[in-house]
């Protein structure tokens, strides 16, 4: 399976402002979010992604069967969230392992250093951006943590304009030296 991450980004670079709020985030009917979730079978993403995904009514991501969804946390407690997999170590080895499965793909929600830490490992096989017309200024990046000294080079697949919202859907494929 390959590892994706599809993430929402304003203009200047920011995955969420320092609030972490999501009304920034530009709608657009034409955007198919069923169809989006189909196109994967696990869900990886840090603690705080989930604090925002764990509040959507209805909520995608508990579609999927128990287990689908990944959440790297040092402070979330396995007995309280019974239908995801909570992770404080081994991460890197775990989503290894689903790499190595078949299947539809592994979608990397949010966490700048989660990204980092994978582009690291050479595990990210794509990055899928929806450019929000939104500048927030200040908040989270994209990739935090750094790149461990080394540049992280993309190769572009393809480049959607979404008219009625202006916003522009990017798909990369990483292509790592």
């Amino acid at each position: 399976m390959h590892l994706r991450y599809n993430v929402a980004q304003s203009l200047d670079g920011f995955i969420a402002p320092r609030d972490e709020s999501t009304s920034w985030i530009v709608q657009d009917d034409s955007i198919d979010f069923d169809e989006l979730h189909e196109s994967f079978d696990y869900y990886v993403m840090g603690r705080r992604t989930w604090d925002v995904m764990s509040t959507l009514e209805p909520n995608p991501c508990l579609k999927k069967r128990p287990g689908a969804i990944i959440v790297i946390s040092r402070t979330l407690k396995q007995q309280d969230h019974p239908n995801i997999t909570i992770l404080r170590e081994g991460y890197i080895d775990i989503i290894q392992q689903l790499k190595e499965r078949h299947g539809k793909g592994i979608w990397l929600m949010g966490g700048g250093w989660l990204v980092s830490e994978c582009l690291q490992a050479k595990l990210l096989d794509g990055v899928d951006v929806a450019v929000m017309p939104v500048l927030l200024g200040d908040g989270f990046k994209m990739v935090e943590g750094g790149l461990g000294g080394s540049c992280c080079k993309l190769e572009l697949q393809s480049l959607e304009r979404l008219h009625s919202s202006g916003i522009l859907m990017t798909k990369y494929q990483v292509v790592y030296e």
